[in-house]
């Protein structure tokens, strides 16, 4: 077991970069390429999840990495949706810099791991970052920054994009089915350095007064929580978790939302953490919108 998941991550860890070539967008030889890889993706992507067997879950990972490079390699490939691959999230940024795929693999523990690719959007060239699971190793998580070798696996299911003094940020929301008994979500900022590479966490988020690079909510498995961008209020709503009873403070896998919806605001740089939202609305005469 070992050895395979290190074999998938020997392909996943890259940077790759090649020369891209300027095509006419309905160009129907590269389109028919990108079809085909397509179809050979999504039957593999369903494997990862869907395959009984471990091994054959760990091989269609292996060689879903492989055939996403040679797709990506293709001209005209960052406007190609893939959209019949429906186990593998994929998101693009508003401002079309780049797009994010992300994908889990279901371990024989109960647990996910998680892997990714960065897509760059650059006009002559082709760009990729993979990333790499790191959320088992990784230390001082609530304070840290990442690069893409030592990213906090997630699903991720939105981004929001946002400017600050002339830099671009990209607030990433991600699910991580944690094990049999809790999930997580996971509110991280991207950002790319200098250098043009991608980093991941910056100390933005005040949560009570405690200046953290990410936010990480742990809940019960059976339990939904809300969390994401929500563009009327111009701001990140995640639902209040507490635990099922007082005995139970501490212990994550056991805490539910209570009903109520606390906001993250932005304010000179900062996202600062706010109490009832909807309550708040109210307040000022606002509707009261139901999640």
């Amino acid at each position: 077991m070992r050895f395979n998941i290190s074999l998938i991550l020997s392909v996943l860890c890259f940077v790759s970069f090649g020369q891209r070539q300027k095509v006419k967008a309905e160009d129907s030889t590269y389109l028919d390429s990108l079809r085909n890889y397509e179809y050979q993706l999504e039957g593999l992507s369903y494997n990862i999840i869907n395959a009984a067997d471990k091994v054959e879950r760990i091989t269609s990972c292996y060689y879903f990495i492989q055939t996403l490079k040679e797709a990506l390699k293709v001209p005209n490939s960052f406007d190609y949706d893939f959209s019949t691959i429906r186990t593998v999230s994929t998101l693009r940024s508003d401002d079309d810099k780049f797009r994010l795929f992300t994908w889990n693999l279901l371990l024989d523990s109960g647990k996910y791991m998680y892997f990714g690719a960065i897509q760059m959007n650059n006009a002559d060239s082709l760009e990729l970052y993979g990333l790499y699971d790191s959320s088992e190793y990784n230390k001082d998580i609530p304070y840290g920054q990442f690069d893409n070798r030592h990213w906090m696996g997630s699903l991720c299911y939105q981004i929001h994009h946002y400017k600050w003094k002339k830099k671009d940020y990209y607030i990433t929301f991600g699910w991580d089915g944690q094990d049999s008994r809790s999930n997580k979500k996971i509110i991280d900022v991207l950002w790319f350095d200098e250098a043009g590479k991608p980093q991941f966490g910056e100390e933005i988020f005040d949560f009570e007064g405690d200046l953290q690079s990410r936010l990480v909510f742990e809940f019960n498995d059976r339990a939904a929580m809300t969390c994401r961008y929500d563009l009327d209020e111009e701001a990140i709503v995640f639902a209040n978790l507490v635990p099922m009873s007082p005995m139970l403070t501490g212990k994550y896998e056991n805490y539910i939302p209570d009903g109520t919806y606390d906001y993250l605001k932005f304010e000179k740089g900062i996202w600062r953490r706010y109490k009832m939202v909807f309550n708040n609305r109210r307040k000022h005469g606002g509707d009261l919108i139901k999640w």
